[in-house]
């Protein structure tokens, strides 16, 4: 049994307390907030987040708090045409195809049952404290454990200690790039717009998204690059689901951060120190895999300390597992923002692929089918 020390409780410190406590090891999570309150509005889970989560025993209980929409739709931002469909979960076919539904949720009824459940594994969660460094935090020592886990997302001081003076170390930058969010009833929306499904509009310099995160209530996401004010979509359908929004209390506003994917496994981890989820791969948002990811690395990680024989060498192969499919995830979300925000003679040509071969090409069998190389699979 080993003993691990967590930074921070939000789904990738609450990932690896799961995985590593059900394995019979020791996890403390240090969470610097004084409560554990929601971060952002909603969440996609694909197919192979919910594959993990489902093994663990939670895959009723995000579905029972969740959605499991129906298909996507992506429409062209300007007269709402459709320019491709593809069935998420009508019929069960990602639960066919993939193993695992499409669930989209609020994330913080997504914490509510990886706290709960990290809690029930034996995991000893604790708020209102943080690790300051590494080599001490206020009322532990790291001579106390086996590892350190930096999973304190975008901003993580492990990360800023563990990379100092190389070429991933300091701040994220920003992107140029500027969400605007919003949740809300369906009962105070137009009946054209309560949809149970994925949808997309695709405009120059911005997109919208739309997804249900429960029975009664949508998630709306702008992202928009260059203007420092929400520009003004174009369709009626747009026009009509952002009315609703700001006659309901207006949209918050996040700019997106970046870092550049690493191209190392060594940058991952040194000593008995490693980073998971945004503290070492923060993604765009625009393959809605960020969870996913954090989830993923818990799963290697679990599954590298059980087969490794001793601490390095299971930091050293969780790194390995993981720092390709990562840094392709990062890159892929990076380039589908630049594709969602075509102009000109780019989007004609995106929007002709689209209706063309969008079924195929939103599928993604290389995303969704994906197994950690840490695991045998027989």
């Amino acid at each position: 049994m080993s003993k691990f020390l967590i930074a921070g409780a939000g789904i990738a410190g609450l990932s690896a307390a799961i995985a590593l406590s059900r394995s019979g090891h020791q996890a403390t999570v240090l969470e610097q907030a004084s409560e554990l309150s929601e971060v952002g509005a909603g969440i996609q889970l694909g197919p192979n987040a919910m594959r993990i989560l489902t093994g663990w025993g939670l895959g009723k209980a995000i579905c029972d708090k969740g959605c499991e929409p129906a298909h996507l739709i992506i429409r062209d931002a300007r007269d709402d045409h459709v320019l491709t469909t593809r069935s998420l979960n009508d019929l069960g076919a990602a639960q066919q195809k993939h193993g695992a539904p499409h669930v989209c949720i609020r994330r913080a009824d997504l914490q509510s049952v990886l706290l709960q459940a990290a809690q029930d594994a034996g995991a000893n969660v604790l708020v209102g404290q943080m690790v300051h460094g590494l080599h001490e935090s206020p009322y532990f020592s790291l001579a106390d454990f086996d590892a350190l886990l930096g999973c304190d997302g975008l901003h993580s001081k492990v990360r800023e200690d563990l990379l100092a003076g190389t070429q991933h170390g300091g701040k994220p930058r920003a992107s140029g790039h500027t969400a605007y969010r919003a949740m809300l009833d369906m009962a105070r929306l137009p009946l054209a717009l309560r949809s149970r499904s994925v949808q997309v509009w695709l405009g120059a310099t911005q997109h919208v998204v739309a997804y249900p995160v429960n029975q009664w209530q949508l998630n709306i996401v702008i992202a928009q690059e260059g203007a420092p004010t929400l520009a003004s979509p174009m369709s009626a359908q747009l026009h009509a689901l952002i009315a609703a929004v700001q006659a309901n209390g207006g949209f918050t506003t996040w700019e997106l951060f970046q870092r550049s994917s690493m191209l190392s496994p060594k940058f991952y981890t040194k000593g008995h120190v490693a980073l998971l989820g945004d503290a070492a791969h923060p993604m765009m948002p625009y393959l809605a895999q960020g969870a996913a990811m954090a989830i993923e690395d818990a799963q290697a990680l679990e599954s590298a300390v059980a087969r490794e024989i001793n601490m390095d060498m299971a930091l050293q192969a969780y790194a390995k597992a993981r720092w390709k499919r990562n840094a392709r995830v990062q890159i892929q979300s990076q380039m589908l923002g630049l594709a969602f925000h075509a102009s000109g003679l780019i989007r004609l040509a995106r929007d002709a692929v689209l209706r063309a071969s969008g079924e195929r090409l939103t599928a993604m069998p290389w995303l969704y089918d994906y197994q950690n190389s840490t695991i045998k699979h027989s």
